[in-house]
């Protein structure tokens, strides 16, 4: 039986269709609105739980924070058999997005380091389509608004997405113009990198995730309207990534 190198998982106990996340509490919280979750054991610090959904056997699993631990995860999902990959979360926003919005990955541009270890020239790399439709199905079938368009993803949060020193804030404001001028919706540290993976390896992949900080005042969306979000977000994830045949 195969076995992933850092996650630890056989490839019996994952499903064919995993939900990333970065937050490991983010899996507990999941793990609700599921059939008979089942936590795997921790390696790393890389909380996986598998359960059912409308059917569908379902994995999820955290990676913490950037490209290249996130490529891992997807990377050794996809050894073990899954096919069918959606990253959730929260993001950095541009308009026409507003604070709280879902916003589904049409395609991605790469300025990370993992990106070009898959596929050359920065992208942007597209998501799938049909990932795409389902969760537009979904987020309509459940009352909710939602916006399709270009992810880019940084690696250096604290230089190229959020100026906390002179330096951050004045790459980040360039940062900021270049991607206006490139009709960004939403920049976040996986998208691009975990778009890039998917192609290269022959998986379907695509992001969804809450418009939680202006990407151009750096105003954040308040933690009690976030929680509620989450909840839609999951429900949201769940039900597009079940109908995907």
């Amino acid at each position: 039986m195969k076995r992933a190198w850092y996650l630890g998982h056989d490839a019996d106990a994952v499903g064919d269709r995993a939900i990333l996340v970065g937050d490991p509490g983010r899996v507990r919280r999941i793990a609700e609105h599921l059939d008979d979750p089942e936590l795997l054991p921790v390696t790393r610090g890389l909380e996986t739980l598998t359960g059912h959904f409308n059917g569908r056997k379902v994995t999820v699993a955290a990676f913490g924070m950037g490209a290249p631990i996130a490529t891992i995860v997807l990377h050794e999902l996809c050894d073990l058999g899954v096919t069918r990959f959606l990253r959730i979360g929260t993001a950095m926003y541009f308009s026409p997005a507003e604070p709280g919005d879902l916003m589904i990955s049409s395609d991605a541009v790469g300025f990370d380091g993992t990106s070009p270890a898959y596929m050359h020239g920065g992208g942007p790399y597209p998501a799938n389509a049909a990932i795409v439709k389902a969760l537009g199905k979904a987020a309509t079938a459940n009352g909710q608004a939602f916006r399709i368009g270009r992810y880019a993803t940084f690696d250096a949060f604290y230089r190229d997405m959020f100026g906390i020193d002179e330096e951050g804030r004045r790459r980040a404001d360039l940062n900021r113009r270049k991607l206006v001028r490139q009709s960004v919706l939403a920049i976040d540290m996986e998208t691009s990198a975990l778009l890039a993976a998917a192609m290269a390896l022959n998986v379907v992949c695509a992001t969804l995730c809450i418009g939680t900080v202006n990407a151009l005042t750096q105003e954040k969306f308040g933690s009690v309207e976030s929680a509620e979000r989450e909840r839609v977000l999951f429900e949201t994830a769940l039900r597009g990534l079940a109908d995907l045949d």
